[in-house]
């Protein structure tokens, strides 16, 4: 195993708990941002898409250990993870940082959106319905993962989508 891979999951676990401890809490309208996809995201841009898709798996894994749902969590991430992976930038490609931001932007709403879609169909904590989990669990925390990630990128992953 790389450095770099070991590092990755070191920071996945981080992430993790800080999603299940803090991130969570932080809501409107019961949806809050995701770092967990934000992250898995950026594996999925910057890697390929077997990487990306163990990364979901094993990020699905810590979510489902942390919060008691591990098979729908695990299926979830996966999910999210592989449509991230659509959007991967190669190292030799020649793509401005700008483009590469982009690119992104679109696999944290994809990943997001995929991943929350599955969780809200298989789960329904607060007995509403299925058109109101869709929007709020889908559409807005795609919307938070968005704003999260635009705050994240300008401040410190600008330089790693450039790949050195």
């Amino acid at each position: 195993m790389t450095k770099k891979f070991l590092v990755s999951l070191v920071l996945l676990c981080i992430v993790s708990l800080v999603q299940e401890f803090g991130l969570s809490h932080v809501t409107f309208f019961n949806a809050s941002p995701d770092a967990v996809t934000i992250f898995l995201a950026f594996i999925a841009v910057t890697s390929d898409r077997n990487t990306s898709t163990s990364f979901g798996f094993v990020a699905g894994m810590i979510s489902g250990l942390l919060s008691g749902n591990m098979g729908l969590h695990m299926l979830a991430r996966t999910i999210g993870s592989f449509t991230a992976s659509y959007f991967q930038t190669p190292n030799e490609s020649h793509a401005t940082v700008n483009q590469r931001s982009r690119r992104f932007y679109s696999a944290v709403i994809l990943a997001g959106l995929c991943a929350n879609l599955v969780l809200a169909a298989g789960e329904n904590p607060l007995g509403v319905s299925p058109l109101y989990r869709i929007f709020v669990f889908g559409i807005l925390e795609s919307l938070f993962n968005l704003i999260l990630a635009m705050v994240l990128n300008r401040l410190f992953l600008r330089q790693s989508l450039g790949y050195e």
